[in-house]
């Protein structure tokens, strides 16, 4: 069985309400390239990937999509959709970078194979541990009122971990994560509820150390990118100063990194994502090395539509990971998504049934922006 046809295509998600955080600024719409591969037996795989999110790849809507049509589209024409060790070598040697578009590849081919062998991609992966994951839940920059607002709705939705952007604003955020707080306690839920922040790469190791001795006292258990991806030493500096367990995400791209930040005790988990990590067979490879140091590690996503979720809810199935962050359509209304419903209940999404990626997609709602076929590339 071999590729056939490679298609493009674009996509832009209105996000309501749109979010802020230190590193992206404001976004309204979510950016997102559709790849579909088919094979010469006519089955489809599908994968979607985050365009705008020069903040943490590099990569844009435009970078990925040239990357797919022009550089790997072309390489993959006429391969056997089997062998996605052999792919994913050639692709690796290809170019280097653009993990958005490599990772869209390797996602389509697990979808593709999954639905040729009438098996989830879970099941590819080794089988399922868990039906459904247990997701954080993300309180976005906003007025305080907002801020107690979200934190109610979320916890009577059944979500026990609560992430609150923070960022410059110390007195705004204080104000935020008190009122948060303060929700956590009217419920009685204290003892229940994981409290966390997340800076994305806001503040400097000082900075960090004086704000999360007054988070602590509102029972903040831990800090998510409290400075600037590459400040390694800075990230440790953090560490060594907080009670709060420090949580790298931007810092933690490649499995170098998985490795670097446990044996320098730089932080105390490792946040990782399909769109960092390249390929799905990328991000095995991190969860293998966080594994083999003793480092527990979250697995989560950017802010991304729901066949993108549907690609993670099903690589966290089959995973050990100990936190997950899979809540990153609920910004997009379901009638704005091509791609097919998850459901959500008492704080966790339920891994979609089917095979691949168990996740259809409505093909007339997409804009195709290039086509490759056998003999036509």
């Amino acid at each position: 069985m071999l590729i056939s046809q490679i298609d493009v295509f674009r996509c832009d998600l209105p996000l309501s309400p749109p979010f802020t955080h230190s590193s992206s600024g404001t976004v309204t719409h979510l950016k997102e390239i559709y790849l579909r591969i088919t094979a010469d037996s006519g089955v489809t795989g599908w994968s979607e990937v985050r365009g705008n999110c020069e903040y943490v790849t590099g990569d844009t809507p435009e970078r990925v999509a040239a990357v797919l049509t022009h550089t790997l589209g072309p390489a993959l024409i006429g391969k056997p959709v089997m062998n996605r060790n052999r792919i994913n070598a050639q692709l690796d040697r290809l170019i280097n970078g653009n993990s958005a578009a490599r990772a869209a590849v390797d996602i389509a081919l697990l979808d593709l194979m999954g639905k040729q062998l009438k098996v989830s991609v879970a099941e590819l992966l080794g089988g399922r541990l868990r039906d459904s994951i247990p997701s954080d839940a993300t309180i976005a920059f906003g007025t305080p009122d907002e801020a107690e607002e979200e934190a109610a709705r979320y916890l009577q939705g059944g979500f026990r971990t609560i992430k609150v952007r923070v960022g410059p604003d110390r007195a705004g955020d204080l104000e935020r994560v008190r009122r948060a707080r303060a929700v956590i306690d009217s419920l009685g839920l204290g003892a229940e509820v994981l409290l966390c922040v997340d800076a994305n790469q806001g503040w400097t190791p000082k900075q960090a150390s004086l704000r999360l001795r007054e988070l602590e006292a509102l029972g903040v258990e831990w800090v998510e990118q409290p400075v600037p991806a590459d400040d390694f030493a800075g990230l440790k500096q953090v560490k060594q100063q907080t009670r709060a367990a420090v949580v790298a995400d931007e810092s933690c791209r490649t499995c170098a990194d998985v490795a670097r930040i446990a044996a320098e005790g730089a932080a105390d988990i490792v946040h990782l994502k399909l769109v960092k990590a390249g390929s799905v067979a990328n991000m095995l490879r991190m969860m293998a090395v966080a594994e083999s140091f003793g480092i527990p590690y979250m697995l989560g996503q950017m802010d991304e539509g729901r066949l993108a979720t549907a690609a993670l809810l099903q690589i966290a199935a089959a995973s050990r990971a100990s936190h997950f962050e899979v809540w990153g359509f609920q910004r997009v209304r379901p009638e704005d998504d091509p791609a097919g419903a998850l459901s959500v209940s008492n704080g966790a999404v339920s891994v979609p049934e089917g095979f691949g990626l168990g996740v259809t997609v409505d093909e007339s709602r997409l804009t195709k922006i290039a086509s490759l076929s056998a003999g036509v590339i």
